[in-house]
């Protein structure tokens, strides 16, 4: 041990270790935020999945935000682009069911994909002695029950609203 004093080992990290912070405590089980997926919609399971990843103290929260953003953006391109398909006729006899079914699969790619990062993240957050709140996630997806499919019509008529003053 020459060279090295009392301190540095006790302050080594490993780098994929998660750095939980004050909001620790509301940390959940990513499987949770995927599940509100189903309940909720997709900006509330994408929401609730930031807001655990830097509750986790994620290695990669900042990819997983880069991830959320780029999904929308991606999400808000596929919604536009099928809607002028449809409105202008270019693909005849395909129904908006269709188009929501396409939009779902596209938007659980990212979703998906943060459970799988946060996974990882969560295992190491419970092995080093990280708690979490077992009835927290029931009554965050009975939120996202109720207001998740809200929130859902409000963000996209929102982005419908502005996009259309540009256009007119």
């Amino acid at each position: 041990m020459t060279g090295m004093g009392r301190g540095a080992l006790t302050s080594y990290q490993i780098i994929d270790e998660p750095r939980p912070g004050l909001l620790s405590r509301l940390a959940v089980n990513p499987l949770w935020p995927l599940l509100g997926f189903i309940l909720g919609g997709v900006f509330f399971s994408w929401i609730w999945a930031v807001f655990n990843s830097f509750a986790l103290g994620s290695p990669t929260r900042v990819r997983e935000s880069v991830v959320v953003i780029l999904g929308a953006v991606g999400y808000f391109a596929l919604f536009f682009l099928m809607l002028i398909l449809v409105n202008s006729g270019l693909v005849e006899g395909l129904s908006h069911h269709y188009t929501r079914i396409l939009l779902v699969a596209v938007a659980l790619l990212p979703s998906y994909y943060l459970f799988q990062r946060q996974s990882t993240a969560f295992e190491l957050y419970e092995y080093f002695g990280g708690k979490t709140i077992n009835a927290l996630p029931l009554l965050i997806l009975g939120l996202g029950y109720l207001a998740g499919g809200k929130l859902q019509v409000a963000v996209i008529n929102t982005v419908m609203n502005g996009v259309a003053q540009w256009i007119h």
